[in-house]
């Protein structure tokens, strides 16, 4: 029950409810480092993250870590439901989906079909867009947080004209409130 057409379900079930898209940046294969890309797509808000040697247990730490820093409640608010693709670092949906400090359930994990990255187009979208600032072939190893989180500020500040010339950290902002998100871009250590 976690496949695409049953993530289509649950967001046909539950009109209205935003999703976030989950995806790494493609990185050389001598890199130790790699950039983790959520994205909010009806918010073109994106959160990027350097995470060493990617594994499941780094993803999950991450997902910890944010739900400490912003509390369940908002956890359950901002990531109802997580969308991304059958890379081995998220394949332990129960871990990602539940919450370490309460044991509720914290998200919705979906994967997209294999081969058809189309199904979360958003990310790639980004992705894309990342490659101005991290040209592919090029090592991530040298970059940390910090530089990461600047490139991340950098796209949410942009105006985006189907926000109605407003940029992604005013419209983040709007929907969910400027304490949390000054709590999440507050989560700059290195995983």
């Amino acid at each position: 029950n976690r496949t695409y057409i049953d993530f289509l379900k649950l967001m046909k079930d539950n009109m209205g409810t935003y999703h976030v898209q989950m995806d790494f940046l493609g990185a050389i294969k001598t890199d130790k480092k790699s950039i983790l890309t959520l994205t909010f797509p009806d918010l073109h808000y994106v959160m990027l993250f350097i995470v060493k040697s990617k594994n499941q247990i780094k993803i999950i730490s991450l997902f910890d870590k944010i739900e400490k820093q912003i509390g369940i409640n908002n956890f359950k608010i901002i990531f109802p439901c997580i969308l991304t693709d059958r890379d081995p670092s998220f394949s332990d949906f129960i871990s990602l989906e539940t919450s370490t400090v309460t044991g509720e359930k914290r998200t919705n994990m979906f994967y997209c079909d294999s081969f058809n990255s189309s199904q979360k187009a958003n990310v790639e979208q980004m992705n894309k867009q990342l490659r101005k600032f991290f040209p592919k072939g090029k090592s991530v190893d040298h970059l940390d947080q910090y530089d990461i989180h600047l490139v991340q500020d950098f796209i949410n500040k942009q105006r985006i004209l189907s926000l109605s010339g407003a940029t992604p950290k005013e419209a983040f902002e709007l929907i969910y409130g400027s304490e949390v998100q000054i709590l999440l871009n507050n989560i700059v250590d290195h995983l």
